[in-house]
C-alpha cells in the first residue's frame, strides 16, 4: 500500500497552527495503538541550518511515548567530525550534536548515532581519533539512552532490540572503507578484521532469523544519487555549484570530465562503483540474502529514496541538513531531494509502515507511505 499524503501550501497559517494541522491530518491513517514501535531515521544532519533546525524538533513531535527509537545515520558533524579535545572546533561541533539529540531526548526517546565518513575526519588521517572523540562526548553526557554505536572506532555490529519481533543491526560501514590506519590497540573491540565483522553478522542473523531486521549503516547498498555515480545536467554544465550553489559559471566540458574521472580513473571509496565499496556490499548482502523480512537503511546520499529491487528494500534517509540530485529509476518507489527524514513503524500485524517526511513551508509534511507485509516463511538455512 502506498498513499500520497497532504501536500497543500500552509504558508498562510501561523507556525504553531501548522504543527497542529500536520499532527491531525498528515500522519498515516492508523491508530497509534496499532504501532508496536517506531524508529525515526535521520541521516546527514550534521550542519546547523534553518531547515535542519526546523525538521529535527518537528521530527521529535512524532515520538510515541515509550515506543520510539531515534537513529542518526552518520555524517553527524560536518565537515570533518568532532573537534578534538582542546581544539577551537570542540565546542562548535558539540553544539551540532546537541542540536540533534536534545529535542529527541526531551521527548524521552533513546538516541543512537552511527558513524559516517565525515565523522571519520571526512575519511582523513585523524579519522580514528575524531570518531572516538564523538563517542567520548556522547558518553560524557552520562545518559544511558544516548550512544554512538558501535563505539570507540570499533566496527562491531550492534543489535538494538525494538520489540519481540523486530531488531536493528547497526554497524560502522566507514570503518570498512576508511583508507588510513584504523588499528585500535588500546580498545577491546569484539571485531578487529573484516572477516570477524561478517562472522558477527552471521551470528546475529541466525539469532534473529525469525524477526524483521532493519540493517542500519551510513552507506547504502543501492542509491540513485551522486554516490551511486549519477549526476544532474547542472553538475555537467555548472560543476562549481557543487562547491557553492551560487557559482553558476558554465564549464560544460570540465563538468562532464569530473564525473567521468570520478567513476573511472580517480574512483572514490565513498562511491558505490569503487571496488572496496562493492566488497562491503557483496559480503554483507551475502549474509542476509535468504532473509525475506529485511530492510536496509542508510544515509550518505543527500536525499530521500525508497528503492525496491526484486524483494530487497533500501531506505535512503540522508537529507537531515543537505539535499542533492537523485536520478529517476523504475526501482525507485519514491524519491525527493528535499530535506527530510523517515519513520518506520512496526505494526501489530508484524507489517512495516514506512513514511517519508519532507520540509515544507517552515514545517514538515508526510509525503509518502508504504506498507510491507511480514513474510511468514522468512528463512531457510542448513547452518
Amino acid at each position: 500500500m502506498k498513499t500520497k499524503l497532504y501536500n497543500s501550501d500552509l504558508s498562510w497559517m501561523p507556525k504553531v497552527l501548522q504543527i497542529v494541522f500536520i499532527s491531525l491530518f498528515t500522519l498515516p491513517v492508523f491508530s497509534q495503538d496499532a504501532v508496536v514501535h517506531r524508529v525515526i531515521f535521520i541521516g546527514d544532519a550534521g550542519e546547523i541550518n534553518f531547515k535542519q533546525e526546523t525538521i529535527i524538533p518537528l521530527a521529535a513531535d512524532l515520538v510515541l511515548a515509550d515506543k520510539t527509537t531515534v537513529m542518526f545515520l552518520g555524517d553527524n558533524i560536518y565537515p570533518r567530525g568532532m573537534g578534538l579535545p582542546g581544539s577551537t572546533e570542540e565546542m562548535e561541533t558539540a553544539a551540532v550534536l546537541r542540536s540533534q539529540f536534545e529535542p529527541m531526548r526531551a521527548k524521552g526517546a533513546p538516541v543512537y548515532f552511527l558513524p559516517g565518513n565525515h565523522d571519520w575526519d571526512k575519511s582523513g588521517k585523524q579519522g580514528l581519533a575524531k570518531i572516538r572523540a564523538q563517542g567520548d562526548f556522547l558518553a560524557g553526557q552520562n545518559d544511558p539512552l544516548l550512544r554512538l554505536i558501535p563505539a570507540n572506532g570499533c566496527p562491531d555490529p550492534v543489535e538494538v532490540p525494538l520489540s519481540d519481533e523486530t531488531i536493528i543491526i547497526a554497524y560502522d560501514s566507514e570503518w570498512w572503507l576508511f583508507p588510513y590506519a584504523k588499528g585500535n590497540p588500546n580498545v577491546d573491540c569484539d571485531c578487529n578484521t573484516e572477516e570477524e565483522v561478517i562472522e558477527r553478522m552471521e551470528e546475529l542473523f541466525y539469532k534473529n532469523r525469525d524477526k524483521t531486521i532493519l540493517m542500519a549503516s551510513h552507506h547504502p547498498f543501492q542509491t540513485y544519487g551522486l554516490h551511486g555515480g549519477h549526476y544532474s545536467i547542472q553538475d555537467h554544465l555548472f560543476p562549481l555549484t557543487r562547491l557553492n550553489k551560487s557559482l553558476y559559471i558554465p564549464l560544460p566540458i570540465v563538468g562532464s570530465i569530473y564525473p567521468l574521472l570520478r567513476t573511472t580513473v580517480f574512483r572514490n571509496p565513498e562511491d558505490v562503483p569503487h571496488p572496496k565499496y562493492n566488497d562491503l556490499k557483496t559480503k554483507v548482502s551475502d549474509v542476509f540474502e535468504d532473509h525475506s523480512n529485511l530492510i536496509y537503511v542508510a544515509g550518505h546520499d543527500h536525499g530521500l529514496q525508497f528503492i525496491k529491487n526484486a524483494n530487497q528494500y533500501q531506505i535512503v534517509s540522508g537529507s537531515g541538513s543537505k539535499s542533492s540530485y537523485i536520478k529517476s529509476s523504475k526501482n525507485l518507489l519514491y524519491k525527493n531531494s528535499m530535506q527530510g527524514f523517515v519513520t518506520v513503524d512496526m505494526m501489530n500485524d508484524r507489517s512495516m509502515q514506512i513514511t517519508y517526511y519532507t520540509y515544507a513551508n517552515q514545517g514538515i509534511k508526510a509525503d509518502f507511505t508504504y506498507r510491507i507485509p511480514y513474510q511468514e516463511k522468512s528463512f531457510t538455512t542448513t547452518r
